[in-house]
């Protein structure tokens, strides 16, 4: 009978050749670092450290689904525009695609899903188009065959799934969203001279409250928070 053994060394150099791959610096001020919890991006900024084994993993099924239905191995180049630098994941038509990949349903409404939303919109602002296309790979499907005991909802369940979206902004909430950016930028910028951080309601963006559930900095920032907002006092 065939052995099988646990290989620790052979899976941390899987992991570590994506950390190596994926997982580049990034120097200046990326629409991601804006667009999510600001002093998340304080914090990484000044005390960068390895992703963690399942942060990796989880955006490596971001990567995977993106380069095998894009059938492309990279984004395209970032685009610069007031200190603000942004990646599109590809373009289709001329027009920005961006590519998700997610554990929630397929029934959401991709309209709620706003760090997505504003996602594109910085693409939308940088490339200078008022139109966007988003392809949502849903794994889990609409979930309703994992709760269903239903053996008719099992046996016809769709998972994964894929929904393909084609978005249309005004030119005005593209213009209000940038200087929303800008403001941000800004606010960034000082807390990296002050190695500070701020209040959380101005930290995560309306409608992201979410982020703080699951964040990995959540001990780290109500501590520096509670003693002032001054990182250095926790080192």
């Amino acid at each position: 009978m065939a052995t099988v053994i646990e290989d620790p060394e052979f899976r941390e150099k899987i992991l570590s050749a994506i950390r190596t791959r994926e997982f580049s610096d990034r120097s200046g001020i990326h629409g991601s670092d804006l667009i999510y919890c600001l002093n998340k991006s304080v914090y990484r900024k000044l005390y960068p450290s390895d992703p963690s084994d399942t942060r990796v993993l989880l955006f490596s099924i971001g990567w995977a689904t993106q380069r095998w239905l894009t059938g492309k191995d990279e984004d395209i180049p970032s685009i610069t525009k007031d200190g603000i630098s942004i990646t599109p994941d590809e373009l289709y038509e001329g027009c920005p695609w961006e590519l998700k990949a997610t554990y929630g349903s397929s029934s959401r409404p991709i309209e709620n899903e706003l760090a997505w939303m504003r996602q594109i919109m910085g693409q939308c602002v940088v490339t200078g188009k008022r139109e966007a296309r988003l392809s949502r790979f849903e794994i889990m499907g609409d979930w309703k065959w994992v709760f269903s005991r239903d053996p008719v909802i099992k046996a016809n369940s769709k998972h994964p799934s894929l929904s393909a979206v084609h978005i249309t902004f005004t030119q005005d909430e593209l213009d209000r969203f940038w200087e929303w950016m800008k403001e941000r930028r800004n606010i960034l910028t000082q807390m990296l001279e002050e190695k500070a951080f701020v209040p959380k309601i101005l930290a995560v963006a309306s409608g992201q409250e979410w982020e703080c559930d699951s964040c990995e900095y959540a001990d780290i920032c109500d501590k520096i928070i509670s003693n002032g907002g001054q990182i250095e006092s926790l080192h």
